[in-house]
């Protein structure tokens, strides 16, 4: 018979007692909570916003938010559910602002159906017809320029 002995505090982790310390401005207890939730809050926040630039922007508005709103954390829940709601919202604001975003990124593929190929690009300086016509407006002169000092 195999026995483990293990500290009732390593086996399972309590919170409260850093969290206590955070909420009375004791900054290591905070980063002790953001260093044991970071890896967990990130991969919640990559998979929501499927984008891995996005999910660590998410992971820092997260312990920003929590940090600056700590003292309004009234313990009813555990903190890692407190936390887990802000990155919730947050990737999903994320997205909400993504989806008004018209950017192509030009170095990601474009998906078809089960498949992806690579985005191409027009070069329209080879194609003459393309600037048959084309006048400007007004004939830019380099004297017209104003650069400040």
């Amino acid at each position: 018979m195999i026995q483990l002995n293990m500290a009732p505090e390593a086996a399972v982790f309590d919170e409260t007692s850093l969290v206590a310390q955070a909420r009375l401005g004791d900054t290591g207890a905070f980063t002790e909570l953001a260093e044991r939730y970071q890896r967990n809050i990130f991969r919640l926040a990559q998979n929501i916003t499927q984008n891995r630039e996005d999910a660590e922007d998410v992971l820092q508005e997260t312990f920003l938010k929590a940090y600056q709103h700590l003292p309004e954390f009234e313990g009813h829940s555990k903190f890692y559910t407190w936390i887990v709601r802000i990155a919730v919202n947050e990737a999903l604001m994320k997205l909400r602002k993504r989806k008004w975003d018209k950017t192509v990124w030009l170095d990601e593929p474009v998906s078809v159906g089960d498949d992806s190929v690579a985005r191409e690009i027009a070069v329209w300086e080879d194609n003459p017809e393309i600037w048959k016509g084309f006048r400007p407006k007004r004939q830019l002169r380099p004297s017209s320029f104003r650069f400040p000092p």
